[in-house]
Formats: structure tokens, sequence, C-alpha cells
């Protein structure tokens, strides 16, 4: 089984401009902790839920914490702050013909999920931890079935 059998075309994403409030946002209305930063149609990179609070230091430099003292100057650098200066550019990603037990073990290895899909470079689709779960349950459904 292959990652375009089972990747969702639908992508948490948000232009590499936007300012932080946008993308608290936009995590909230896509329910995820992760968006991919985008330029265009071409993955630049990603930001977390975690690296809001760590603003302006991004969460994946080591020892990272809170760093504002009160709501109001968190808030404040949240609308001060473009997406690009906090994003992580070291994003690993799969293609649609990568086979679904490698995207697995890419993610258990990293800890990084979802994974963006990418062809030519451009973000087609994720792959998520749910999506290999569900995947592994429906193989093993056909198999009690007598279904390969």
């Amino acid at each position: 089984m292959l990652v375009r059998d089972v990747m969702t075309p639908n992508v948490p994403a948000i232009a590499l401009e936007a300012t932080l409030t946008a993308a608290a946002e936009k995590m909230l209305a896509d329910h995820t902790d992760t968006l991919f930063v985008v330029e265009g149609e071409r993955l630049v990179g990603t930001i977390g839920l975690r690296d809001l609070f760590t603003a302006p230091v991004p969460a994946h430099f080591e020892g990272a914490t809170l760093r504002q003292p009160d709501l109001n100057a968190l808030r404040q650098v949240w609308n001060r702050t473009r997406v690009e200066h906090l994003m992580n550019t070291n994003v690993l990603s799969v293609t649609e013909d990568t086979p679904l037990l490698k995207a697995a073990e890419i993610m258990i290895n990293s800890g990084k999920h979802p994974l963006p899909v990418l062809r030519q470079g451009a973000v087609v689709g994720m792959i998520t931890r749910q999506a290999v779960v569900r995947a592994v349950l429906a193989a093993r459904h056909g198999e009690m079935n007598g279904n390969r």
C-alpha cells in the first residue's frame, strides 16, 4: 500500500507572510497542531502550536520556553511576528509513491507528524498516524475475510 492510497488531500496550510495570530486562528479552525507553510504551492516549512508559545524563539531550538510575561505581551508578539520568522524549515516529507509503512517509519523515528505529501515540491496532501492505523486495521479486516 502506498501513501497515495490513504493520504488526506486537505492540507492545513498557511502563507509564509501570515502572522502568528492568523496561524493560531487557523490551527483552531482546522483542529490541528501543525500547519504547513507554503509559498504559492511550494512547501517551505512548518509551524506548530508549540512554536506560538515560544515566540519569538522557535520551539525547534533546544531549551525554548515560554518567553512572554503575560497574555497581552504574547498577543502583541503574535500580531507583529510573521510565520516565516518562526517556522521550521527542516521538513520531512514523503511522495505519493512512498510505501505506507515507510511513511509510518519516518513518523515514528522522527516524532514528526503529520507528514506532507509532495509532488514536484508542491503539497498535494498529508499522511497522518490515524490514516496509517486505519489502513492497518482495514488490511487486517480484509485478511480476516479472506481478502488480500
